[in-house]
């Protein structure tokens, strides 16, 4: 499990930067998410999943789009939606 913590959002669709780069994910299910919110969870594996937003004591359903992203990547899959 990799923990990180929420540095951009648009809509839904979160960046979250972990010690491996960023991680893009859509929430699918579950309550709102803001900037400088910790998230922990398998934010590594490409799909549908579960995290936890450790700030909130939330559990969020989401898609995780990709990871292990670069700060000009992250923005550019955020810009794109």
């Amino acid at each position: 499990m990799r923990r990180g913590m929420v540095l951009m959002k648009k809509y839904d669709r979160v960046a979250v930067l972990t010690d491996r780069g960023y991680t893009i994910f859509d929430i699918t299910d579950g309550s709102d998410i803001s900037l400088g919110d910790i998230i922990s969870g398998y934010l590594n594996i490409r799909g549908s999943g579960k995290v936890n937003n450790l700030t909130r004591g939330q559990t969020l359903s989401v898609y995780i789009e990709a990871s292990q992203l670069t700060s000009e990547s992250a923005q550019s899959l955020l810009k794109n939606i």
